[in-house]
């Protein structure tokens, strides 16, 4: 008696289980984000991927995987969200290496300087509401929400069960492939028009938020148990654009300092383009779409100058020529990067 009843415990548990899952992935919002992260993390799996690019929307709109691609034959993918903490992107690096093999993996690390112990909602269930269920999206949710709201995290339908009313076809069919030609990557079309305000020539050093130091140190041990290369990087953006927040680091050239430093000790590439603007041409007011974000023509500047990086200093293959990766010369073809080039 005791066995059927486990037993048919466990069935009914299992089935419980199921049945959330799929109201779950019906109920969640379906965008970018998700399309994004499906087709990155889910379906192109294995030896897809050279190299993944993590971090916010500085990442997600700065390193254009086709442009990789078009300059050295390198494969990528853009796994970055806007507005996503660094803790976040641990444990969404741990996903990825869960279902690749990825000899690289690109760091940015603009939100280091984020001073709250979590990060926006809305931001980090752009990440955590398409993570499969697993015990570590049980972690993230444990570790990067507030605990009041982590019921809603694990179970997204409690959240968002009022949209039944508004639940399409596409809520059930969800097709994620469209948008996958980009590898993630999306930057805007507009040009900032102001010059560079902040002053980035200092040599003092000032400390890393606790939280955020401790999990730029956990990526740096996760990439020395698993092996795979890391190379961390500050693209491009105006110090002075967080001047005055009460949620972030008040002096983060000095911060990045310190980062050097760490990433010295422990034997990593760290690349502040902040530093490198002169050396790569970069004009701030033709090659940013805001005070913070880089525009397509920058990405295409600081993309290029990655590709020559990756290039010079890993034993990656040119895919170019190799036809079981012709669909890569297709999808460039119809990315943002053949865009600007057919006007140039």
């Amino acid at each position: 008696m005791l066995r059927k009843a486990i037993v048919k415990g466990s069935i009914f548990l299992i089935s419980l289980v199921v049945v959330i899952s799929i109201l779950n992935s019906i109920f969640i919002l379906k965008s970018d984000y998700r399309s994004k992260q499906v087709e990155g993390l889910y379906k192109h799996t294995g030896n897809s991927f050279d190299v993944a690019l993590m971090g916010s929307s500085h990442m997600q709109g700065g390193i254009d995987p086709n442009v990789l691609w078009h300059e050295q034959g390198i494969t990528s993918y853009d796994y970055a969200m806007g507005g996503q903490p660094i803790d976040v992107t641990y444990y969404l690096l741990k996903e990825v290496l869960k279902n690749h093999d990825i000899p690289v993996v690109v760091v940015d690390l603009y939100y280091l300087g984020l001073t709250d112990e979590y990060g926006d909602e809305g931001y980090v269930r752009n990440t955590l509401d398409n993570i499969n269920f697993s015990l570590n999206k049980l972690s993230a949710i444990v570790n990067c929400t507030p605990p009041e709201g982590r019921l809603y995290y694990l179970f997204p339908v409690l959240k968002y069960h009022d949209r039944w009313k508004t639940l399409s076809r596409q809520d059930i069919q969800f097709d994620s492939s469209k948008k996958y030609y980009a590898k993630g990557f999306v930057s805007g079309t507009e040009k900032y028009g102001k010059d560079y305000s902040s002053n980035t020539l200092t040599t003092e050093n000032a400390d890393l938020p606790p939280k955020t130091e401790k999990y730029l140190r956990k990526i740096i041990a996760l990439s020395q148990k698993d092996g795979f290369k890391l190379i961390l990087t500050n693209l491009p953006y105006d110090y002075n654009s967080t001047a005055g927040s009460v949620s972030w680091v008040q002096e983060p050239a000095k911060m990045f300092n310190t980062v050097a430093e760490i990433a010295k000790e422990n034997n990593i590439p760290f690349i502040n383009y902040n530093d490198k603007l002169t050396e790569i041409g970069f004009d701030f007011k033709n090659d940013m779409f805001n005070s913070s974000h880089l525009n397509i023509w920058g990405a295409n500047k600081i993309s290029k100058d990655l590709a020559t990086f990756l290039k010079d200093h890993y034993s990656l293959v040119d895919h170019r020529s190799d036809d079981k990766y012709a669909q890569w010369n297709i999808d460039y073809l119809s990315s943002q990067a053949a865009s600007i080039s057919e006007q140039d």
